[in-house]
Parts: structure tokens; C-alpha cells; sequence
């Protein structure tokens, strides 16, 4: 008995042994894992065309809590299409009770969504119905344009734009902060810039806004951590912001894709001797939708190849959003405004 428990316990110690070298070398390996797959490209497709009975509808802002649960808005000749709801199956338009001009869009869940306005207007949406909640007033300026919405939670929303002063001499940077109760001013200082979009970086936990000077071809990037704001980049090139995940990534010169990390910048990916034209939003590094020069693009980490193409060479795109499996893609051609739908199969 004992010689057997004398083997058993040699046996243990070489297995030991031998598990604790295979676990060495897997730990010393330098090879890269990589477990991302390629995004799929195997999309039903499907177009909705938004047509109000007298004037043009042009939705360039969406938000939604999930496919069959999409909002978009913008401008529109009559105030009863400023608003669209998809619900899976259809589009309709929502009327609000008062007159609105909706510029941007967000929300934290399918009962807590924000429109903010070319008039300083806050509105929200509780699940049943649209509120105009408040109106910002901004001394010794006439109006205040909400040009973006964005939180990391129901009680730490962020609203950025700019102020035009009486008379139209002079403009600001503006930030406006919602604590789960109102809306209020963000102290910073007077720039004399105009912010147009803002997203959150949940990997710094800070967030990033883009914003230029009017009648330049300045534009800027800041990080704001809800108290400070820091300019960390600049360009004459052109930049649009958008995101991969929740990671905010920068479009320079319409062909350079960024990434924003810790207050710098980092090249992604650089399309310059492809088709890209200036925009796109990405489910990972290996799943981006974008703006194509003859459609809508797909890269999936080794090439970047149209997968809808245009059928009028004058279609812009005007807004878009994306799902796990569905992404939503707004083109205008200066008659109508078309919603292509992808849908993965």
C-alpha cells in the first residue's frame, strides 16, 4: 500500500510538473490572439421612403432603444413629420402638441429619450407621449442650438451647441448638463466655436465633443470630464465623429479613420486609395458600416467593399444607426428621403 501511494504521489508531482511547463510556455507566448470575427454581409435589404403630404421631411439625427424601436428627426416643412417612429414594420410620423424644430436626438431606454431644438428646447419622451420639458435662456443671446445629446446614465446627460448673440455679432461654445431633475448652463470658458457633437468614451469615462469656427476650416476635438474641457486636437482637413462600439473614433479628411484614447489620437485605419467618403460607425474594429462614394460600405477588418449601392449618384447621406443585427441609413437626394434597411439573415 505504501509503495502504491508512493507512485501515485510521483505520479502527481510529474503530472504537476508537466502542467506547470505547458502553462509557461502558454504564458510566454508573444503570438496575438485575435477573437474578433468578420462582421457578416449576408443583409436583406429593404427601403422606406418618407413622403409628407406637402413639403420635404429630412431626419438627419437617430436614436433607438432597439430595431423594432427607432426615432428619427429633423426638419420638415409641416411640424406634424419633424418626428418619425419606426416600430418594427412601418414608419409613421408623430405630431406634438406644439411647434417644434428637433435638431439631435438620444436616450438611455425606450421611456427616457431627449430632443433637443434649433430653439433651445428640451424634450422629452416618458413611453407615452413627447413634453416640451424646458427651454434654455441664455443672457445677452438670442438663441441657443442644441446640435448634440449624450450620458452615461439617466441622471448624467450632456447637450451641446451654441449661442448666437442679439444682432448675430458674436457666438458661443455651450454646454448644458441634465442632473435627473434639469437642465442647467456647464460653466466653461467663452470659445468662440460651435459644438456640434458629443459622445461618450465609456473606456476613459470621460466624453469627447467636436466643434469649428464659423466661416474657417478649423475644427476641434476636447475631452470633458463634466467639470474641465482640454483641446487635444485640431485640424483644417475635415472631421466627423462617430463611434465603434462605445469607443468614440474620429473621420479626418473623409478617407482617415481615428481612434481617441486618453486624450490623443491614433490612426486606426487609413482608406485614402479607397471608397470611402467621410462617415462610419462600426459594431466592432471588424464590423464598420460605412459612406461609400457609390453606396453603403462594409469593412470587416481585411477589405472595405459596397454591399448597397446607390441608384442616384445625388444621394447624401443624412443620418444613421446601427444594431446587432440591423442598421438603419438615411439618404436624401433633394426630392425625398429614403430609410435603407439592413437587415442580417
Amino acid at each position: 500500500m505504501l509503495i502504491i501511494n508512493s507512485c501515485k504521489k510521483n505520479l502527481t508531482g510529474f503530472l504537476f510538473f508537466i502542467s506547470l511547463f505547458i502553462i509557461s510556455i502558454s504564458c510566454d507566448s508573444t503570438e496575438p490572439i485575435d477573437e474578433l470575427k468578420p462582421g457578416r454581409r449576408d443583409y436583406t435589404w429593404s427601403v422606406d421612403t418618407l413622403k409628407p403630404p406637402e413639403g420635404r421631411s429630412i431626419p438627419y439625427s437617430m436614436w433607438g432603444a432597439n430595431a423594432d424601436d427607432v426615432w428619427a428627426v429633423g426638419l420638415a416643412y409641416l411640424n406634424a413629420y419633424c418626428i418619425w417612429h419606426f416600430d418594427g414594420n412601418s414608419w409613421n410620423n408623430y405630431t406634438p402638441d406644439k411647434y417644434i424644430n428637433p435638431t439631435c436626438i438620444w436616450g438611455t431606454s425606450n421611456n427616457n429619450i431627449w430632443i433637443g431644438s434649433s430653439d433651445g428646447a428640451f424634450w422629452h419622451y416618458d413611453g407615452i407621449k413627447w413634453n416640451k420639458f424646458f427651454e434654455t435662456i441664455i443672457p445677452n443671446y438670442q438663441q441657443f442650438i442644441v446640435e448634440s445629446i449624450c450620458g452615461n446614465s439617466p441622471n448624467n446627460i450632456f447637450a451641446v451647441g451654441f449661442a448666437d448673440s442679439i444682432g448675430g455679432s458674436s457666438y458661443k461654445a455651450v454646454i448644458m448638463h441634465y442632473n435627473g431633475s434639469k437642465w442647467e448652463l456647464v460653466n466653461i470658458p467663452n470659445i468662440q466655436n460651435s459644438f456640434d457633437q458629443i459622445f461618450y468614451d465609456e473606456f476613459s469615462g470621460k466624453f469627447i465633443i467636436s466643434g469649428w469656427i464659423f466661416n474657417q476650416p478649423d475644427e476641434y476635438l476636447y475631452s470633458f470630464d463634466g467639470k474641465n474641457l482640454n483641446q487635444i486636437y485640431t485640424t483644417t482637413n475635415g472631421l466627423f465623429l462617430s463611434n465603434i462600439g462605445q469607443e468614440p473614433i474620429a473621420i479626418i479628411n473623409r478617407s482617415m479613420i481615428y481612434r481617441i484614447h486618453q486624450n490623443q489620437i491614433e490612426l486606426f485605419k487609413d482608406f485614402s486609395s479607397d471608397n470611402l467618403n467621410g462617415f462610419a460607425i462600426g459594431r466592432n474594429e471588424k464590423d464598420l458600416i460605412t459612406a461609400n462614394y457609390d453606396g453603403i460600405g462594409h469593412y470587416n477588418g481585411t477589405d472595405l467593399v459596397t454591399i448597397y449601392p446607390k441608384w442616384n449618384i445625388e444621394l447624401d447621406r443624412i443620418g444613421s444607426i446601427v444594431f446587432e443585427k440591423d442598421f438603419l441609413y438615411v439618404w436624401d437626394d433633394s426630392y425625398n428621403t429614403f430609410i435603407v434597411h439592413g437587415k442580417l439573415n
